[in-house]
């Protein structure tokens, strides 16, 4: 049935039924986003909750767009909200694209039926037209702040003769609908994680709830959609609680039953500040393009709200799901902890088989090429401060060795994959591996451990590896320390060394199982490259 703002409210009622279809108990909840830049962790938050009640009771989980502020409204939005849903598995059961029998599920094509509350709400007394400009509306603002008080409409239209309203909309001017707000009553509020709250009626102000454009403000659209689509509890942030008494008002004029609420608390960083770009949350797709894996950031999430009975960090999400309790939830805003999120996906990332590691993270480069930016990644120690930056050729022709030979690729990934907090660790943590990659460390580093560089280059002559014989850690191990005793270089250092020749780093796993890995014939292919660059570097030709 096509939408009318001839309907009534009654029509609307009949149009969206009470849902007989679904158990005792049932929770009906929405996550409910508006288009106005990349998806943010608070979205997140609120699906991770939604997704949870909605599984435990058998309830549903809906996706609406909340799209009625045309201006700050951005292109690809929708898309980003919609993909970063998907990539943490908390794909609703209802919304745009995804249909319903309480849709649409974008606000901007639901107008009628705001229009018709908004003139029923008016027509009952329980708003009134607005016909102030906006200039004397600026300067009442002004009048205010100046004057230390909050900013509020003074309610003059509501006490216009009723005549110079009329003249003024049959004139075609422009006005706006706002609710009326009761004096002096105590307006209580029931959230499901903090109680009762009381709100003072002469402290709330009298909202704008339909625009002059026809568009109404978050607070009407919000009810009626809530209503409509026979939403039970309504999580949202806090920073909407100061509006509830509102929402609460809106409902009673309605003669609407109350959903239950749920302000889930503004996420912290480190220093207890709400969270912003500079410590690092900018979006959902922020997290992913560092390299956490969904089911490990959902894991965090839940983790930063929910303490596990079993006192575990990490855990599936159908524990989260069968005790959540949601007045249980903090009151207060957990902090946001990095090296938490980091520890769990490493976690989640060690418990992969090569194989599929393997597979995750060609999936995740094709991801951040596909983007089209060099790759900033945050450093765990210090989040928001240091970053570490990948170009986009760089990451190409990561892909492109890890590709060209899978088996190979996947021992490298069977080293220590523990050591692994994120998948973008992996491109810096193993490019040393890849031939084509290998940057051969200067002489200069080398000549740390042995400064004489003639002594340098037969100590590394020692180092190499004999092709014809098997290679057997025991024999390989003792053989550098005899070399060790023979040139009078500590061994600690001998081995040192040979680290940096085949890694270039002195951070590695360990020595010999990178020598597996790269096979005899490369690890001598650096050792005699390292011993020439030596003999070069101290004047003397190569003896062979």
């Amino acid at each position: 049935m096509p939408f009318s703002d001839s309907m009534t409210l009654p029509d609307f009622e009949a149009h969206f039924p009470p849902r007989t279809d679904l158990p005792a108990g049932a929770e009906v909840v929405r996550v409910a986003p508006s288009p106005t830049g990349l998806p943010h962790l608070g979205t997140a938050l609120q699906a991770v909750i939604d997704r949870a009640l909605a599984d435990k009771t058998g309830g549903r989980f809906l996706l609406r767009i909340e799209d009625t502020d045309r201006a700050r409204t951005e292109a690809g939005s929708i898309e980003a909200i919609f993909e970063g849903l998907r990539w943490l598995d908390l794909m609703p059961d209802e919304g745009p694209e995804l249909g319903g029998a309480y849709g649409p599920y974008t606000q901007s094509e639901r107008l009628p039926v705001y229009k018709v509350a908004a003139r029923w709400l008016v027509e009952h007394g329980h708003a009134f037209h607005c016909i102030c400009t906006p200039e004397r509306l600026d300067q009442l603002r002004r009048g205010q702040t100046e004057a230390g008080l909050p900013p509020r409409y003074d309610g003059l239209c509501r006490t216009r003769p009723i005549a110079e309203v009329e003249a003024h909309l049959a004139a075609g001017s422009p006005s706006v609908i706002r609710m009326r707000i009761p004096p002096n009553e105590t307006v209580r509020v029931a959230d499901a994680v903090r109680g009762e709250l009381s709100f003072e009626s002469n402290t709330v102000d009298e909202q704008v709830l339909l625009k002059s454009d026809g568009f109404p403000t978050y607070h009407l659209a919000a009810v009626v959609d809530d209503h409509f689509m026979r939403i039970t509890t309504v999580v949202r942030g806090e920073e909407w609680i100061s509006s509830a008494p509102k929402h609460v008002l809106l409902y009673r004029y309605f003669g609407w039953a109350l959903p239950k609420f749920l302000h889930t608390v503004l996420l912290r960083d480190a220093q207890k500040r709400k969270l912003s770009k500079r410590s690092g949350d900018t979006s959902i797709r922020w997290y992913r393009l560092q390299g956490y894996l969904p089911e490990a950031f959902r894991n965090f999430l839940t983790r930063i709200i929910w303490s596990h009975p079993e006192g575990k960090d990490v855990y599936p999400y159908s524990d989260f799901v069968a005790n959540l309790v949601p007045d249980e939830l903090p009151k207060t805003g957990p902090v946001a902890d990095y090296q938490l999120l980091s520890f769990i996906n490493g976690k989640y990332i060690g418990a992969l088989l090569p194989p599929e590691l393997y597979r995750t993270l060609v999936e995740y480069l094709d991801y951040v090429l596909a983007h089209g930016e060099n790759l900033q990644i945050m450093l765990v120690e210090t989040p928001g401060q240091e970053l570490k930056e990948y170009s986009l050729a760089e990451l190409r022709a990561f892909r492109g060795a890890l590709v060209a030979d899978r088996e190979y690729s996947e021992r490298i990934l069977a080293l220590e994959p523990g050591r692994f907090r994120r998948l973008a660790d992996v491109v810096g943590y193993t490019s040393y591996l890849f031939p084509d990659l290998f940057s051969a460390p200067p002489v200069e580093a080398l000549a740390q451990f042995v400064p004489e560089l003639p002594a340098l280059a037969r100590v590394l002559e020692g180092l190499a590896l004999d092709p014809h014989r098997e290679l057997h850690h025991d024999e390989w191990e003792r053989s550098v320390r005899e070399l060790a005793d023979r040139t009078g270089i500590a061994a600690k250092k001998v081995f040192m060394l040979l680290r940096v020749v085949l890694t270039g780093s002195q951070k590695t796993p360990p020595l010999y199982e990178i020598i597996e890995v790269l096979g005899v014939t490369e690890t001598n292919r650096r050792i005699r490259d390292a011993e020439q660059r030596a003999l070069d570097a101290g004047g003397a030709a190569s003896p062979r």
